[in-house]
């Protein structure tokens, strides 16, 4: 029989300094590592890029530069997506982690070190992207809105000099076949509610439903009623009416309760522009907002040329 190396004591003390050796390497490991590589271990999955977003903290609020701040200036000449001087707080710990990291967890963690840090270079490019098109969004909505008020500052000069006359301003709805579309905007809700992905063109449509369409029967001597739906994107969206067809222009608030829930606030006061109010339930379905978001969202409206809009998409 072979000779046996040591009593069977040394050989388990051995074991355990073995062990507890193991057990201090591997705990010098950044605290992300520890997590995935546990996950994969008892739960047999693969890792997915949106799986180290949970420890991507270095890309929070805490790391934008204040106001009073100069933004440090990137040193990299290449392509934005090549660049990491983002990541300064990343490199230190890693090459810390690089010293101690060695046997058999060692070829595995570099490689999950590498696709951490492809997933922080694409996080944060697309977090440049979506700042980017929220700047425009906001650009366009503050363009939009001083065009519609300095329509409504207009209205209010023609409606004082009117009512001293004891005249109105008349508002002709002309109904085409698709009804009447206008286009809305709003700073208010491209600073609280701007996702890139759901970021599309919102309107608020208004249209006559006949008899086959569950419209009102007509009525003698009266004008059939408009019936209307606001459309945020896919998630918030609101049907309304009959709404009777604003004949003047007026001051006065129009409210509508739309899907049977919610208060819709309107200002009819010129034929091409109009005011919307809309309250944050129903424009929060799908996304939530915290708990200090205003109430109610103000929005305008301009009316879309549906003549220019067909010859558009012919």
């Amino acid at each position: 029989m072979g000779k046996r190396n040591g009593p069977p004591s040394d050989r388990v003390q051995a074991g355990r300094i073995e062990k507890q050796r193991r057990d201090e390497a591997r705990a010098k490991l950044p605290a992300w590592y520890l997590r995935l590589s546990s996950q994969l271990y008892t739960k047999y999955r693969s890792v997915s890029p949106e799986a180290f977003d949970e420890d991507l903290s270095e890309l929070g609020e805490s790391d934008k530069p204040s106001e009073e701040e100069d933004e440090p200036e990137c040193e990299c000449d290449s392509d934005a997506s090549e660049c990491d001087c983002g990541f300064e707080d990343e490199k230190d710990e890693d090459n810390q982690s690089e010293k101690t990291c060695e046997g058999s967890e060692a070829e595995f963690y570099y490689e999950m070190k590498d696709c951490r840090r492809e997933r922080k270079k694409s996080v944060l490019q697309e977090r440049k992207t979506i700042e980017k098109e929220k700047e425009s969004a906001m650009e366009v909505s503050k363009a939009k809105e001083e065009e519609v008020n300095t329509a409504y500052t207009a209205f209010k000069k023609t409606r004082r000099q009117a009512k001293k006359k004891g005249e109105t301003i008349p508002l002709d709805f002309v109904f085409g076949h698709r009804g009447i579309v206008y286009d809305l905007f709003s700073t208010q809700h491209v600073e609280w509610f701007f996702i890139y992905s759901m970021f599309s063109t919102q309107r608020a449509d208004f249209y006559y439903l006949d008899e086959c369409h569950g419209g009102p029967p007509p009525q003698d001597g009266e004008e059939r009623p408009m019936f209307g739906m606001i459309y945020i994107n896919a998630e918030a969206t609101c049907e309304y009416g009959p709404i009777a067809v604003p004949t003047r222009a007026r001051r006065k608030t129009v409210k509508v309760i739309g899907d049977k829930t919610y208060e819709l606030k309107f200002k009819f006061f010129d034929k091409k522009y109009l005011k919307l109010s809309l309250p944050c339930a129903m424009l929060e379905r799908g996304i939530k907002l915290p708990p200090d978001a205003p109430e109610t969202f103000e929005f305008v409206g301009i009316l879309r040329d549906m003549a220019q809009e067909s010859r558009r998409r012919a």
